[in-house]
């Protein structure tokens, strides 16, 4: 396994740890906390802004990506749907409508989707080379979870977060939550994709 390097741009210490037990100890439960893992040293360092040129500022705000993403569940059916919605300068560049039914997180409901559809927003971010994605959500868990702000006891958790850690190495994620069916236009759409998901499944 490669080595990683975990830079924390904001929590208790900030800087660069060796280990994840010592990166966690600085934001779990410490809300807002920013951090991310890399496999290189010079990564992480320009993650925490080390060197940064004006040069490289104004190329970073180009690799940023906006995603809204929501969960749905069809009960009768047994399924969860994932909805994302990815937008840049305003734009809808790219759309998720996704269903799921793996039997070890239909307890979760729709719970379920949401965090797939913050996976595949970040995958696909990922593909496009993209550095930055900033995530607007309405279940905290999805941000919670994945700082380890919330401990993850059920399978769609525990699994979401080995994930997380996984697929966002390389990535700054930012997360915003978004109060639900509160008239939030791409809140809605990433609603009515999972909804629609689930009628594929």
């Amino acid at each position: 396994m490669a080595a990683k390097f975990y830079a924390v741009k904001k929590g208790r210490k900030t800087g660069i740890f060796r280990t994840w037990s010592e990166a966690e100890k600085q934001i779990k439960g410490y809300s807002g906390a920013i951090f991310k893992s890399f496999l290189s040293k010079e990564e992480a360092e320009m993650f925490l802004g080390e060197g940064v040129s004006a040069e490289r500022n104004e190329k970073t705000k180009e690799n940023v990506i906006e995603a809204y993403v929501d969960g749905s569940f069809d009960r009768r059916k047994g399924v969860y749907g994932s909805g994302v919605v990815l937008i840049k300068n305003g734009q809808i560049v790219h759309q998720i409508s996704r269903p799921g039914k793996d039997p070890r997180y239909l307890t979760s409901y729709q719970i379920a989707g949401e965090v797939f559809a913050c996976l595949g927003a970040i995958k696909w971010a990922k593909t496009q080379d993209f550095t930055t994605i900033i995530i607007y959500f309405d279940y905290e868990g999805i941000e919670k979870w994945a700082t380890g702000m919330w401990s993850a006891n059920k399978p769609i958790s525990i699994d979401y977060k080995k994930y997380y850690q996984d697929i966002s190495i390389g990535m700054q994620v930012i997360f915003k939550k978004v109060k639900a069916h509160a008239g939030v236009k791409y809140n809605e759409l990433a609603d009515s994709l999972a909804k629609k998901a689930t009628e594929m499944g």
